[in-house]
């Protein structure tokens, strides 16, 4: 069997000899590790480089980037916007909601709840944005939530088109408009202090400012059940809608109509005046549901046609 042969290695140094051996074995194994190591090297030099060129490519691009800033902050506020008016969409849901009875859409549900937020992948995007307050994933997140918003609300709407289409009758019998088209209210309903008697009493409707002469308007169809005088309200009108529902007007100056007519919404009845007790022209307004005097501010839902 033949021996491992060996490598010597003499070095002359300060004119003596100093020598060693080795085996293949470990003379390829040294080989091997200098490869390695000088090849590792080059991995961490091009790793180093190229996050560097690349660090430097982000920091241009963020310094040129004022184009995408803007885009962004012009769409963070159409969604503001979008949101606000959204708002008034869901406000004027629950007035129609209340005009045809069916319950208001819960607040909880309204939040529209999700189980997790969606995690949008945009870490490279936002690295291109020099502004920190911007986020990519926060304007999708916001669009994502007016979507669902906006499907929510066309759902409900569904459902106040179809309570409008089985109980049209019921409607036009519900008091819905102001009984007058300018002026503003000067007393609202419920308890106050009596100009007269200057203790606090319970006001059953709602006064309304308006001039002499102006046009008062019944507020659903119905039927004139009084046309009187009396010493407190003046001359006064009351028509019965149905459904439960009766309106009180009072002060007027001139009634237009008689016991028993027949009146549709949006139709002349009264003029607005000063009569009975009252401290100036206005017109005194209550809305009553099954006999109980209820906040006529409730009650205005619509324009007039």
């Amino acid at each position: 069997m033949g021996q491992n042969p060996k490598y010597f290695f003499i070095f002359n140094k300060n004119k003596s000899f100093n020598s060693f051996s080795l085996t293949r074995e470990k003379l390829a194994w040294m080989i091997v590790s200098a490869v390695s190591l000088f090849v590792a090297l080059l991995i961490v030099c091009f790793i180093f480089l190229s996050d560097f060129f690349y660090r430097s490519k982000i920091a241009h691009l963020k310094k040129n980037n004022t184009h995408l800033v803007s885009t962004i902050y012009e769409l963070e506020n159409r969604i503001k916007l979008a949101e606000s008016e959204l708002k008034v969409i869901a406000e004027k849901d629950r007035a129609l909601r209340t005009y045809v009875d069916i319950p208001a859409i819960d607040r909880d549900v309204r939040k529209l709840g999700i189980g997790g937020k969606v995690a949008y992948k945009t870490d490279e995007l936002d690295m291109l944005i020099p502004d920190d307050d911007l986020s990519v994933a926060r304007v999708m997140n916001d669009l994502d939530r007016l979507s669902r918003l906006i499907k929510l609300e066309k759902i409900s709407y569904e459902s106040i088109y179809n309570a409008f289409k089985h109980r049209s009758a019921e409607i036009l019998s519900t008091p819905s408009i102001r009984p007058v088209n300018i002026g503003y209210i000067t007393d609202a309903f419920g308890y106050r202090i009596h100009p007269f008697s200057h203790k606090r009493q319970m006001h059953y409707g709602i006064d309304l400012s308006a001039p002499s002469g102006t046009s008062v308007f019944a507020t659903a169809d119905g039927v004139i059940t009084s046309v009187k005088n009396s010493r407190t309200y003046g001359r006064q009108v009351e028509i019965d809608h149905g459904y439960g529902y009766t309106t009180f007007y009072a002060h007027l100056s001139k009634a237009h109509v008689k016991v028993n007519d027949v009146v549709k919404r949006g139709q002349i009845i009264a003029e607005v005046g000063c009569t009975g007790r009252s401290t100036g022209p206005h017109l005194h307004y209550e809305v009553r549901q099954f006999g109980i005097a209820v906040d006529p501010l409730d009650f205005f839902f619509t324009v007039y046609d």
